[in-house]
């Protein structure tokens, strides 16, 4: 899928703007002890952000200039072809990391990252897939994670309904049609997203599949070794087709044009002011939040209460569906840090210099310390596969981090996929709502592009168990 004319214009305004004051491989015109960083976070995740940077700064006298962009990847890219690639970028999908290992582009980790226990299940370790067989070198590293295999609920609002949390795949239907009076226990749905639409549809499919056929089929699938009208993915689209009731209801196609974070807040009441200034309480429009653990932040209340009360929501995990024992299999995403290796000037001590500051910033990136500075501007939702990470006091959010230190940890499957198989996935979900009965066509087409694209830059990255993950410190 081409990029519109707009997204290409504005990556190429960032880009003039980043090497205007400083060139984006760390050369100025005056020798600074000071790194370029590129990353996905605006506004009050970018805030966050720079307080971690701060505390970096603070303790290494290293400045890391920081620029956001929603669209990392288009940004990155002009950067590249302009040979000026920040030093450390942070990319919130891994799908481009086979292709910069393969061209040469990135800097494989060495030092304490390496020898840090704590870090060592934030390591991602891959080998080129072109050229000479090489053993497989951590090149990036895994700064924040969030865990995808849960629904999101009020307590209070299932009660109402006489149910709780499912544990069952049939249990979940059954909540979803139940009724009291003319109202039905609705999903918060929604498509929309900045810079890519489609995506929360993915991590269904990607959900479904893995609690439905298991790791093995799952971990086939990311490689690029499952075809895409097999029984195993066709069933994960019919699956939840069914359970959103995607041919007759018109909640399915209304996501088309609402954002995630706009349905997301449909899940608690809302105050509104009349005319006559008296306020009434609007009740919630829907109950079924099936979102990453990063969607906390975008709730307008706090995750749980000081009391023994319910908390305003909380979250199950997607269950099993059929025989298979996947209770313990959960979906992540990760947020990686990379280095990248400039290669104009690259014999210039200058270079040599930031490489090396560059190191200081990613082991910084993997530390504890940096995993606690990440606490309070994120009040707490801010989660990592680090071994020793703290653990958050509220109850919450403890649970999302008991989740992610015992559960076998499976990548996000579209994260896995190159580029253009991934936006072709997002492409079909947003078709798939609209029109469901073009699902055969729809796979076809994406089976079509699997077997044509670079098998070189599909990642083979697999599910880690916690006794893979190593013991707990």
């Amino acid at each position: 899928m081409k990029r519109s004319g707009r997204v290409a214009r504005t990556a190429l305004a960032v880009v003039t703007v980043l090497l205007a004051g400083v060139a984006l491989n760390g050369h100025s015109a005056e020798p600074t002890e000071e790194l370029t960083v590129l990353g996905p976070w605006t506004d009050d995740e970018e805030v966050a952000f720079r307080a971690v940077l701060e505390k970096f700064r603070k303790s290494s006298g290293i400045h890391a200039r920081y620029q956001g962009h929603r669209d990392v990847s288009q940004v990155l890219q002009v950067a590249i072809e302009r040979d000026r690639p920040p030093d450390v970028a942070v990319l919130p999908r891994v799908n481009d990391l086979q292709r910069y290992v393969n061209a040469g582009r990135l800097v494989p980790l060495e030092g304490p990252i390496t020898t840090d226990p704590g870090a060592a299940p934030q390591l991602v370790k891959l080998a080129p897939k072109v050229g000479e067989v090489r053993d497989k070198l951590p090149y990036a590293v895994s700064v924040t994670t969030h865990l995808k295999s849960v629904v999101w609920y009020a307590p209070t609002e299932l009660k109402r309904f006489g149910q709780s949390a499912p544990s069952t795949w049939d249990e979940l239907v059954g909540l979803t049609q139940r009724r009291i009076g003319a109202e039905q226990v609705r999903w918060c749905l929604g498509m929309s997203a900045q810079s890519v639409s489609g995506w929360p549809g993915t991590d269904w499919i990607e959900d479904i599949l893995l609690h439905r056929s298991g790791e093995d089929s799952y971990e086939k699938w990311t490689r690029g070794d499952l075809h895409w009208n097999s029984p195993e993915v066709k069933g994960a689209w019919e699956t939840w087709g069914a359970l959103l009731g995607v041919s007759s209801e018109q909640t399915a196609r209304a996501s088309l044009y609402t954002t995630f974070q706009t349905a997301a807040k449909g899940l608690f009441p809302r105050e509104v002011e009349k005319g006559d200034g008296e306020k009434v309480v609007i009740p919630p429009r829907c109950h079924l939040d099936h979102q990453g653990s990063f969607v906390v932040r975008k709730y307008p209340r706090k995750p749980s209460t000081p009391t023994n009360a319910d908390p305003p929501f909380t979250f199950f995990s997607t269950p099993p569906i059929g025989p298979k024992a996947t209770q313990s299999l959960h979906e992540v995403s990760d947020d990686v840090a990379v280095m990248f290796r400039h290669t104009r000037d690259s014999k210039d001590v200058k270079d040599s210099d930031n490489t090396e500051r560059a190191r200081e910033l990613m082991s910084y990136l993997a530390s504890e310390q940096a995993q606690t500075a990440w606490r309070e501007p994120t009040e707490g939702v801010a989660f990592s596969r680090r071994g020793d990470a703290p653990e958050p006091q509220d109850r919450v959010l403890a649970a999302v981090a008991e989740q992610l230190r015992t559960g076998t940890l499976c990548w996000d499957a579209s994260d896995l996929m190159p580029a253009a198989m991934a936006t072709a996935f997002e492409r079909a979900i947003l078709v798939y709502l609209e029109a469901p009965e073009r699902l055969d066509s729809l796979l076809a087409e994406l089976e079509k592009l699997r077997d044509k694209g670079p098998k070189a830059e599909w990642l083979d990255l697999t599910c880690v168990s916690p006794r893979e993950r190593g013991p707990e410190r």
